[in-house]
């Protein structure tokens, strides 16, 4: 489809040296999904004939070119036969345009179209924008593909699930729900007591297994399997409806549905299929923040304006994560998350971190800032640092300071040291923090909680240690800033050795238990041989093999050199019993 631009023309009597500025425009178009407007009878649909698509032919179809000649914008012929030059999954076309260039879609970039461009990710043919934006709850714009695998929740009654939906109306604020409860039989929940809705469509709630944090849903599949009777026209409403971080989504398929028998609906988490209440298209970011925490899952029990019964027979979703079994979910994006933020696409804030509302950094979902107890750690320490008083002693200090000042007449929730009239400067500047990042609360938490020291608060957690929580703790290796609870993994050592990345990107082990070495302690260490016992040690010294028996070694002679080389692979193995050989 060619694009062009519109001009609006200004007052040309207006004599002025000020600027002139356009405010509001708003321009109706027809579009082929359902919206509040109703339909639009004034535009007309042709009857194209063969090579020509469009509501007004104004198209060509696939497989046909502009000729460059004929009436309006030109007569539509078949393309020529040539070899494609545009062979990337993310062109437009296979063919290349005027000046032999391809065209790429609008998240593709090369001669070729086969590069996603910088904070973009896993470029796809059936992607209509070529490869997927970042969008890393607006934290970073750093991300790739993830590695985690498809996994399903699903309810299937004819398997012999029991679980008990409630019906519902799609209001948010005063939802109805029927006072007769659907019930399960033999292969599905059932509900028949329609006329107790007055009207009023009712949808399936699906239960807390397929809400809360699901944003590596994206891109997968929702399914489900029904059955409904009735009489009269068929109901409009959405199929689906979803609701999270007060953004609510609604899906409705164009697949033709029949009473008495069995429909199965599939539809994808892409935004693309997504609509807004008020009819707009859904975004990737409203897709993604929804996701990220599910309040609710509607699927539609009202098919008929009459409808007489409805059952639900399945549903299932798919989300991805580690451990999954499925295919690799290339659609989840993995974010390099900074401090404060951990999730796949850094939606959730990492231990001793907090939503500070507004939108200093994130302008999804508001700033990860760092906790009070944080803080009054920080404090904490300074202050025994610079004062060089035990633990304590500090808490007795800070203690008679706040019985000194207003703060203890303060709510804590809300108390803020800038709005106090009475300060102890000289707490503040032993503590070498300026007056606006101590907060009243850290001191409120330093009395009711714990005496501070340098371990008073344990904040970090899946295995990571730091202020930030921003490396793995002794014992695992990993890059803990990747924000998710799988970033450190367990040493591969035995004996619980340490172990960190070399150069090469390989875990390695660190102190390595006597007898063994190599990168993963996997070998014996000079002086040791390999041990014949079921448990034990794996390797234990040379002159030991069983009991009551020892392996001889001869060491090798004195001369150096290649001699000395080759004679340690001509070693004999000398058996000895002996009654003196004992453990």
């Amino acid at each position: 489809m060619r694009q062009g631009n519109v001009c609006l023309r200004s007052d040309l009597k207006v004599v002025s040296n000020n600027d002139i500025t356009l405010g509001h425009v708003s321009w109706q178009i027809a579009v082929d999904r359902p919206t509040p407007d109703g339909l639009a009878l004034e535009v007309e649909q042709c009857s194209c004939p063969p090579g020509y698509i469009g509501t007004s032919c104004e198209d060509c179809a696939p497989g046909y070119e502009r000729s460059g000649h004929g009436p309006y914008l030109g007569t539509c012929v078949p393309v020529q036969q040539r070899q494609p030059q545009c062979t990337g999954p993310g062109a437009v076309s296979p063919y290349a345009g005027h000046g032999g260039r391809c065209q790429c879609k609008t998240y593709a970039q090369g001669p070729n179209c086969d590069q996603c461009p910088p904070n973009s990710f896993y470029m796809a043919a059936t992607n209509p924008q070529g490869c997927i934006p970042c969008f890393c709850s607006g934290v970073t714009q750093q991300c790739q593909s993830s590695s985690f695998r498809r996994q399903i929740v699903e309810i299937n009654y004819p398997r012999g699930d029991r679980d008990q939906l409630i019906l519902t109306t799609s209001d948010i604020r005063q939802p109805y729900h029927p006072p007769t409860p659907a019930y399960v039989s033999g292969r599905a929940i059932e509900f028949v007591n329609f006329q107790e809705a007055n009207g009023q469509t009712l949808y399936w709630k699906l239960p807390a297994k397929f809400l809360g944090n699901k944003v590596t849903a994206y891109g997968g599949t929702l399914k489900y399997t029904f059955r409904f009777s009735g009489e009269g026209r068929t109901n409009q409403e959405p199929d689906v409806i979803i609701r999270g971080n007060d953004i609510t989504l609604q899906y409705t398929h164009r697949q033709p549905i029949h009473a008495e028998r069995e429909n199965t609906i599939e539809l994808k988490f892409f935004e693309d299929g997504w609509q807004r209440v008020d009819g707009q298209q859904g975004t990737r970011e409203h897709l993604l923040m929804a996701l990220a925490d599910l309040d609710d899952i509607l699927i539609k029990a009202t098919y008929m304006e009459e409808c007489s019964q409805s059952s639900l027979i399945s549903v299932s979703m798919e989300f991805a994560e580690p451990q999954g079994r499925g295919q690799v979910a290339y659609e989840v994006e993995q974010c390099s998350c900074p401090p404060g933020y951990i999730g796949t696409s850094c939606e959730d804030c990492a231990p001793g971190y907090s939503r500070t509302g507004g939108d200093l950094i994130s302008v999804f979902s508001g700033k990860c800032g760092l906790s009070s107890k944080v803080v009054c750690t920080w404090v904490c320490a300074s202050v025994v640092n610079a004062m060089d008083m035990q633990p304590s002693a500090t808490r007795n200090t800070v203690s008679a300071w706040i019985a000194s000042t207003t703060l203890k007449e303060t709510n804590a929730k809300d108390a803020n040291l800038d709005s106090l009239e009475t300060l102890d400067e000289e707490l503040l500047t032993i503590a070498n923090l300026p007056r606006r990042d101590l907060p009243a609360i850290a001191i409120i938490t330093l009395l009711e909680d714990a005496t501070p020291s340098a371990d008073a608060w344990s904040l970090c957690e899946h295995n990571t240690e730091g202020t930030h929580c921003e490396r793995c703790k002794k014992g695992f290796y990993g890059d803990a800033t990747k924000g998710t609870p799988y970033d450190c993994t367990p040493c591969p050592c035995p004996g619980a050795a340490d172990c960190y990345l070399d150069a090469q990107g390989q875990v390695a082990c660190r102190n390595c238990p006597a007898g063994l070495s190599g990168r993963l302690c996997d070998e014996c260490a000079p002086g040791y041989t390999r041990s014949h016992k079921i448990a034990g040690r794996p390797c234990e010294p040379i002159g030991q093999v069983g009991d009551n028996e020892r392996t001889y070694v001869p060491p090798p002679p004195p001369h150096e050199g290649e001699q000395r080389r080759r004679s340690r692979h001509r070693r004999r193995r000398i058996r000895v019993r002996s009654r003196f050989f004992q453990h």
